[in-house]
Parts: C-alpha cells; structure tokens; sequence
C-alpha cells in the first residue's frame, strides 16, 4: 500500500511539472498556426506599453503595398500594410516592418486605438507607399497615400486620400502629424501623391 501510493504521489508529481513546463514556451519562438502568424516583437506598442507578442493574419496583409526595402539601420526588411479587421468599426489600416518572418517593428496610429471615427471616416485601401528622405537627414522616412470613405455630402461614397507619414529616427520612427496636418489642410486632394508631397514638403 505505501508503495502503490508513493506511485501515485510520484506521478502526480510528474505531471504538474510536465503541465508547467508546457505553459512556459520559449517567447521566442515563432509559430505559424493556419493563417496565423505568431511572433515577438520587442519594441513599445502603440500604446507605450510593451507589446511582447504580435500577431498577423495573412489574410489581412495587403500584398500590392507591401514591399521588400533597404531601410536605415533595420537592413533589408519587409514593410507589411495590413488591413483593418472584417466587420471591426472604424478600425485603420496598420503597418509593421518583418524580418525572417518575424515582426520587429509596431508603427504608431494615428488615431486613438487605431480607429478613424474622428479624423477619416472609413479605411478604403492603401493607395501607395513612397520610402523617401522627407527631412533631408539621409535616413529613409516613409510615406503612405491612405484612401478613406467620408459618407458626407454628394461625393460622400468616393474615396479620398490622406498622407501618412514616419519620419525615421534610427531604430524607430515618429509620426509627424504637424506635417500630415499641413498637407491636409494645404495641399488639394487631386495633388496628393508622392512626389507631391515630396515637392511640397522641401522647403518645411
């Protein structure tokens, strides 16, 4: 009796241990579960807390502006726009940069939460994508041409553009929406695109 309950006592033991060393996954590991994309990201998350796990739906990366680039100190990277979730309210377009398949770099929202109720109206698509040198400090900046459905007045269903811009600052980049709020304000819709708004931007 007293051996066949030290079995049991031991096996109980055993168990437990294989249980908790289960729970305590390597953190960087990168996994890819169906269309999930799992990895470790160690940069602030938008919020300015900590982010430690990011994960991607490939479903929702939009392939056509999404490129491979040469950027700064990150190296030859991928920079991912990724689509806001189906059927999520106001939720923004996001962008991440990757490298070996893995998530090394958050970019900031714009709007609080990542959602445009306030400023936009609703995600369209992402119209282009320009990696430029916008304050002349040789460091590629990046610049996203965003189109957003306002549902106000006649033209309210036709997609307009806003600039988003990231200025680049070695290992992060910073959203500068002084000068996103200059172009909105100063350059016509017709006008914004790249190139535009590199010409416009010289002398700011």
């Amino acid at each position: 009796m007293i051996l066949f309950a030290a079995a049991l006592l031991c096996g109980g033991l055993l168990a437990g241990c294989q249980k908790s060393k289960g729970d305590q996954l390597n953190p960087n590991t990168v996994t890819s579960e169906g269309s999930q994309i799992k990895v470790e990201s160690s940069n602030e998350n938008n919020a300015g807390t900590s982010q430690t796990e990011i994960s991607l739906d490939e479903k929702r990366i939009i392939p056509d502006q999404s490129f491979d680039v040469e950027l700064n100190d990150w190296g030859d990277v991928r920079f991912i726009s990724y689509g806001p979730e189906a059927g999520a309210d106001f939720e923004d377009v996001s962008f991440y940069l990757m490298k070996d398949n893995k998530v090394v770099y958050s970019f900031p929202y714009y709007g609080e939460n990542n959602k445009t109720d306030t400023y936009a109206g609703l995600f369209d698509s992402v119209e282009s994508v320009g990696f430029r040198d916008v304050n002349h400090d040789n460091l590629k900046d990046i610049i996203v041409i965003i189109n957003y459905i306002t549902g106000a007045g006649p033209q309210g269903m036709v997609p307009r553009p806003r600039a988003r811009i990231f200025l680049a600052d070695k290992k992060e980049f910073h959203l500068a929406k002084d000068l996103i709020d200059d172009i909105t304000e100063n350059m016509d819709e017709k006008d914004i695109n790249i190139d535009n708004i590199c010409e416009y931007l010289k002398n700011k």
